[in-house]
């Protein structure tokens, strides 16, 4: 009788809610990150080169001083699921 038994945990979700990835979707967030990183900065870039050009009514202390003073906060709270538990007998 006690042969038929059947325990399975899958932690996975509730260590990906932690951020403990397994290697493929760290490799995925990384690679999708790295993507919006780079556009991120390249959209920076070309707003930075189109103000600095404007020399005539933008100073180059006033790029410095909008990249300097940022006022912009985040929280985020989130809900941390419990690991999935399959029992048969």
């Amino acid at each position: 009788m006690l042969n038929n038994l059947t325990l399975k945990i899958d932690n996975y979700p509730s260590r990906k809610a932690l951020n403990f990835y397994n290697l493929a979707d760290r490799a995925k967030a990384i690679a999708d990150q790295g993507n919006k990183t780079a556009a991120e900065a390249a959209s920076f870039y070309a707003a930075s080169g189109d103000k600095l050009a404007d020399f005539e009514n933008y100073k180059i202390s006033d790029l410095g001083s909008e990249i300097m003073y940022n006022a912009e906060r985040e929280l985020t709270l989130v809900y941390k699921p419990g690991p999935e538990i399959d029992f048969k007998a």
